[in-house]
């Protein structure tokens, strides 16, 4: 398979549908000075955030289905899940408030002891619901038994999220556990697509992301894609396809869009 086309393809049908009857609609006093800065910010940070769901998340589904991972549904996933018990619940937050005074404590601590509680008090719940918005999967694959949940996020993050990213992949964690009890095989991480800094991404942004394990729970760039693909510096590999984008002028055909009309 030529990784390079289906990177591009992906990239521009993403673009294109973005700025399809694209039409900026949100004013701002600073319209008044720098009318076409403020027209490009506007839809350039629109078409940034747009690459979670449409650039991102098809590549890694992409990248998987080449590696041999089943890619599944997690659209289904997060439209039902089992609702946590009182008693599991209360096993969650006393791992979670462990982890925030021990940030070295894994989840896979956690995963072991929460399947082996559901089993142990047979627990088996049977009521239904859809995860909280913002709170779902965004790649979900299966490989040799093991399953991935991803959670693809923005590269620059808000100070203070690490906590609810470590209670939200312990949420994860649970509803697995629920579902497939002690048979559960699961690994459920973060994964930030690329760094934006010119010195070291957990150094940058790793207070952010805390309690999490770095490049454990927590992948950036290469230790992403090359989970993934099962091959190395897979990154470069999108990276090269976007730079021959803009060697081939691909982003001239929506010049149009960043005029200011007289």
């Amino acid at each position: 398979m030529n990784y390079k086309d289906e990177i591009k393809h992906t990239v521009s049908k993403s673009i294109e549908s973005f700025f399809l009857n694209k039409k900026v609609t949100v004013s701002h006093p600073l319209d008044l000075i720098f009318p076409k800065e403020r027209r490009i910010r506007s839809l350039i940070g629109g078409l940034e955030t747009s690459l979670g769901t449409k650039v991102w998340e098809p590549l890694a589904k992409m990248f998987a289905q080449n590696n041999g991972f089943e890619v599944l549904d997690e659209k289904e996933l997060n439209a039902s899940v089992l609702r946590i018990p009182e008693d599991v619940m209360h096993k969650l937050s006393d791992f979670e408030n462990k982890k925030l005074n021990n940030p070295a404590l894994p989840h896979s601590l956690y995963k072991k002891e929460i399947a082996d509680f559901i089993s142990m008090k047979n627990i088996k719940p049977n009521e239904r619901r859809k995860m909280p918005k913002g709170e779902g999967v965004d790649v979900w694959l299966k490989k040799d038994g093991q399953e991935l949940l991803i959670d693809i996020k923005t590269v620059q993050l808000n100070a203070g999220g690490g906590p609810k990213f470590n209670k939200n992949l312990l949420k994860w964690y649970t509803f697995r556990a629920l579902e497939l009890s002690e048979h559960a095989n699961t690994r459920c991480m973060l994964a930030f697509p690329f760094n934006p800094h010119k010195k070291d991404y957990w150094k940058k942004e790793g207070g952010k992301i805390l309690p999490l394990i770095f490049s454990e729970e927590a992948l950036v760039g290469n230790e992403f894609w090359d989970l993934l693909s099962g091959e190395t510096n897979t990154l470069e590999l999108i990276l090269d396809a976007f730079r021959e984008m803009g060697e081939e002028n691909f982003g001239n055909q929506f010049d149009y869009i960043f005029r200011i009309d007289d």
